[in-house]
């Protein structure tokens, strides 16, 4: 009897240490997650300002081509205003997508950021040819009635 006895007390002994919960391991892993999410939307809200600031520096570039067209005449002046404005078109994409990127979950927003780079490179690559062939182009007066 006292065999069955010391059983029956050790069983009960072992019943609630299996059961045991520890809150520090259950409190980590959301706490965690939590700060992961955090540092991500912060790095998603640095890169969303830093790329809005380059679209404002973008404006001013064309800005500044539309005043050097400005001194064309014919059809130079329009195919470089053409040029120009498929240039505010890629922009406007760019913005467009950048938009998203400030609505994108943690996990999207990664992806949308390297979509974002490389139309940005683009925008930057087809801005340098346009200047290039602004700067190659001879300056001829524009004809002004007076």
């Amino acid at each position: 009897m006292k065999i069955l006895l010391t059983m029956l007390m050790g069983l009960l002994l072992l019943v609630p240490a299996c059961n045991r919960n520890e809150p520090s391991r259950v409190g980590a892993a959301p706490e965690e997650r939590s700060t992961t999410a955090n540092t991500e939307m912060q790095q998603r809200d640095a890169y969303v300002k830093s790329m809005q600031a380059k679209l404002d520096e973008f404006d001013k570039k064309l800005d500044g081509l539309d005043a050097r067209a400005s001194s064309l005449s014919g059809p130079q002046k329009d195919d470089v205003n053409n040029m120009v404005n498929q240039l505010r078109d890629q922009r406007k994409s760019i913005a467009s997508q950048l938009d998203n990127v400030k609505d994108a979950s943690p996990e999207a927003w990664p992806q949308m950021k390297s979509n974002v780079d490389s139309q940005l490179a683009m925008l930057e690559r087809s801005y340098q040819e346009v200047s290039k062939q602004l700067e190659s182009t001879p300056v001829t007066p524009s004809k002004k009635s007076y």
